[in-house]
């Protein structure tokens, strides 16, 4: 008996010591030498080492406390500066489909942005395409999308008649169980009468979509312009809000106690504010940049270089109420960024009179211009626009282990001049370098 269990152990132990197969370990790529913006509002860091592994940060931190493994590949980033890829919560993709719709979303992540939403306007079949860029391997940013929005029957926007407009809420709530089984993300409402010319969506069909909405834990997001719409909504656990309140400023304590107690957010896209003529005056931001170029449709660039089709836009645009409206859009946005409420970042791209990703950074420039800190801007674009994604966005918008190695490398410092975010010297999604000059090249 004590033999035998004598053989027993011995076998234990001479397998216990035999070498087992192990799945070899995914390469390193280390990041040397950097300054690190790592999206949480933290100072920057000189001389940093970001080390990437099965497409996710491994580390991060100063070079004297990080080791780099003999085998990994050595970026030697020195006088470059690298922060979390940008996150843009507010685009459209309405104007393209099949191959120039891939290429937008090529372009859109040449620019640095690797998650962004589409915002309302995607039917079924739009849907079904964004959804297979993946399986497809198409470069293009994470996509997150709301289908089909809605708005009052004859409300804005007036030029998409091919979005949801209930005449009732029943038919509001059919709507929105559409939209479950299509599996999107959010659900998006307008709620804008442009200066009181169109009606808005009422606030029983509102009701009525948010009710039914919270039946299948779906979040809704709110197109906004007045203050009385916030509080209707907030109480209702709309929390997501795009654009700004421009009706009133600035805004009460009563107000901004709303927000912070029900976590409200604003994506303020001043760039949709400022597209309606920056391009018309200075045409050269497009046709002398290639990379612009790049990121707009064809027809787009054709229309900019026309200079009857320019002075005819601006003629026909009502500047003397659009350009304050852009002002008062960014004191908004200071105020809030000032008392502590969530900011996102939206560019309302749509590669046309937005291109995409291009979009993203003159959104940036413009909420420094507003008067928020860089440094603050660059959190805002990042670490606070993935809060906003809820669980989707618990592991992107920072550099930061553990989190999804979604990095772009800047030739220059943003926080000397925001507008060095374009300076781009390379992208990373998940871990993957992105082929920015074929992208960009892509017809």
């Amino acid at each position: 008996m004590r033999s035998a269990a004598f053989f027993l152990i011995t076998l234990l132990l001479a397998c216990a010591g035999t070498p087992t197969a192990q799945t070899p370990a995914e390469p390193v790529t280390a990041i040397v030498g950097a300054t690190l913006i790592d999206g949480t509002g933290k100072p920057p860091l000189q001389d940093a080492i970001v080390l990437v592994q099965s497409g996710h940060v491994r580390a991060a931190g100063p070079r004297t406390s990080i080791s780099v493994p003999e085998d990994a590949e050595v970026i030697d980033a020195t006088g470059k500066t690298l922060i979390p890829g940008l996150i843009d919560l507010h685009s459209h993709y309405m104007n393209a489909s099949g191959r120039e719709l891939d290429r937008q979303l090529g372009v859109q992540l040449a620019w640095g942005v690797t998650t962004a939403r589409s915002i309302g306007v995607d039917d079924p079949e739009h849907v079904a395409q964004l959804r297979s860029v993946r399986e497809r391997g198409v470069p293009a940013p994470r996509l997150l999308t709301a289908g089909l929005g809605f708005s009052h029957p004859q409300g804005h926007p007036v030029n998409l008649p091919q979005i949801y407009r209930p005449k009732g809420p029943v038919e509001a709530q059919q709507q929105v169980l559409a939209l479950a089984h299509e599996r999107v993300d959010f659900l998006k409402m307008w709620v804008d009468s442009k200066y009181g010319t169109i009606p808005k969506i009422s606030k029983e069909v509102r009701e009525a979509i948010t009710d039914a909405a919270a039946q299948h834990g779906i979040p809704v997001v709110a197109h906004i312009f007045d203050e009385e719409d916030v509080y209707h909504l907030a109480v209702r656990e709309v929390t997501d809000f795009l654009h700004t309140v421009r009706d009133r400023e600035p805004m009460d304590a009563k107000f901004l106690k709303l927000c912070k107690s029900r976590n409200v957010s604003f994506t303020p896209t001043l760039t949709v504010i400022e597209s309606n003529w920056l391009l018309m005056e200075h045409p050269e931001l497009l046709l002398d940049d290639p990379e612009v170029r790049a990121a707009s449709s064809a027809e787009a660039a054709t229309q900019i270089a026309d200079p009857q089709w320019r002075k005819q836009r601006l003629a026909e645009t009502r500047l003397d109420i659009l350009k304050p409206e852009l002002g008062r859009a960014q004191r908004f946005s200071k105020q809030m960024a000032e008392e502590g409420i969530w900011l996102g970042l939206g560019s309302d791209s749509n590669g046309a009179t937005i291109p995409h990703g291009w979009g993203a950074h003159n959104e940036m420039r413009l909420l420094v211009d507003a008067g928020i800190a860089p440094l603050e801007v660059l959190s805002i674009a990042t670490e606070a626009s993935a809060r906003r994604l809820g669980g989707y966005g618990a592991d992107i918008g920072t550099l930061e282990p553990g989190k999804q190695a979604d990095l772009v490398l800047l030739d220059a410092d943003p926080v000397a001049d925001i507008r060095n975010t374009r300076r781009i010297a390379r992208v990373m999604q998940a871990g993957r370098w992105v082929d920015r000059e074929g992208l960009l090249q892509a017809e």
